[in-house]
């Protein structure tokens, strides 16, 4: 089951939050659904909670049910598509009545006051919202061919929220929402809370495994910088003993190469506590710079022949 489906589900079964509000949420169902209007009210859908919703929210408010028919299409290997649709002309004209809908159909209903505009913006996401998978990414959408229903929908988002990102996809209006904040935010207002809570966990252990990912990342690049290190130190004092030995190197300098060439995955700490007597990290780096620069030097100067 997708995430998008397990929030559909959560509010169609949040009792309490429908009925609270159970002509704004219709609203936001019908309006946003498929069609809404003399001609076909209609919606198509996914899920079969949202259609038996849209189906019983008609029932309830209008007091209509025998012309409006639930049909499962189904569709192969596919999720089936669920049409619910009010048959009769003279009940969907009550249907419009009912919901406000004036007779050139030039005003769709909205919320009645500010405390409707959450069960309404929920409505509107059974209809026509999407959501992606939370561990792939934060993307929460609502589309409509409508231009005047998604500038509503803009409206009521902005003032709840914040201002959604806007733009169209083939024949859609889109306004969407790439934050996870805002997506959890809005989640919670729909009477999604579950599902908001869901998302800020996910978003914790991504948080999480993205630092150990770093802390793993920047730990094996020094790792790989002290071993590059150690190799380069190592070919130098082996030019130094092929050119002549280590004896040609100062004194200083004599011990710490043979420990080199002895503790290759020795740190320069470890090298430095082991020397007589020993000497601070940045003394053995230093020595360790003296020494490559005495291989240069043999290497600038060529093959030596007697």
């Amino acid at each position: 089951m997708s995430f998008a489906h397990r929030i559909k589900s959560e509010i169609c079964s949040n009792r309490p939050f429908r009925q609270r509000r159970q002509r704004a949420m219709a609203c936001g169902l019908l309006s946003f659904g498929g069609r809404f209007d003399r001609d076909a009210i209609s919606i198509h859908t996914e899920h079969r909670k949202v259609a038996r919703l849209y189906a019983d929210s008609i029932t309830d408010l209008v007091g209509i049910s025998g012309s409006i028919t639930v049909q499962e299409i189904r569709r192969g290997d596919r999720r089936s598509i669920f049409a619910v649709k009010v048959d009769s002309s003279a009940d969907r004209a009550a249907v419009l009545l009912a919901f406000g809908r004036d007779a050139d159909l030039e005003v769709w209903p909205v919320p009645d006051s500010p405390d409707e505009i959450p069960a309404f913006l929920s409505g509107a996401f059974l209809a026509c919202g999407g959501i992606s998978d939370p561990e792939k990414s934060y993307h929460l959408e609502f589309a409509t061919q409508r231009k005047e229903l998604c500038a509503l929908l803009e409206q009521l988002l902005a003032g709840q929220i914040a201002a959604p990102k806007a733009t169209v996809r083939r024949n859609d209006y889109l306004l969407y929402y790439k934050e996870s904040e805002q997506i959890e935010d809005l989640l919670t207002l729909i009477g999604a809370p579950r599902s908001a809570l869901e998302l800020m966990e996910v978003k914790i252990v991504k948080d999480l495994r993205n630092k150990v990912n770093r802390a793993t990342n920047c730990e094996t690049a020094n790792i790989t910088r002290t071993v590059n290190t150690a190799v380069e130190q190592i070919e130098d004092i082996r030019l130094i003993e092929q050119s002549g030995g280590i004896g040609m190197l100062p004194e200083e300098l004599q011990e710490l190469a043979r420990l080199r060439l002895s503790g290759a995955d020795l740190s320069l700490r470890q090298l430095g506590e082991q020397l007589s007597p020993p000497i601070s990290r940045s003394g053995v780096n230093h020595r360790l710079k003296r020494i490559s620069e005495f291989a240069e030097n043999l290497r600038a100067k060529g093959p030596q022949t007697e």
